[in-house]
């Protein structure tokens, strides 16, 4: 394994972490079930969701050993789509927080780890 494959990888939990961190910060003590099916819309935690789910998808990608950029750009590439297509239909401001929250997630850890990206 490479020093940048690791230093990527390394980078890339980092980013896991924080967004675990933002999630539970956002959600209180209060658990992501319970306040879905309260019925109301919480964009403010669903993007901080979004984000968490969005970099666990790309270390699921790398499977520990791949390439961490080459994972979250194809990552980025379906959650990119998939934004398009809720704010295309006009979805609830909660599909659009969470997705537009994995796109973020996953530009911010691409900024970090690719040059000139």
């Amino acid at each position: 394994m490479t020093r940048e494959v690791r230093g990527a990888e390394t980078v890339l939990s980092c980013h896991v972490d924080a967004a675990a961190r933002a999630l539970d910060a956002a959600a209180g003590s209060s658990s992501l079930c319970s306040l879905s099916r309260a019925g109301i819309a919480i964009p403010g935690i669903k993007y901080p969701e979004g984000a968490w789910a969005a970099l666990r998808d790309v270390k699921r990608a790398t499977g520990g050993q791949g390439d961490v950029a080459v994972a979250a750009a194809q990552v980025r590439q379906r959650w990119a789509a998939d934004l398009a297509l809720h704010q295309e239909r006009s979805s609830g401001s909660d599909w659009v927080s969470y997705l537009t929250g994995g796109v973020d997630a996953i530009d911010g850890l691409l900024v970090e780890i690719t040059p000139g990206f």
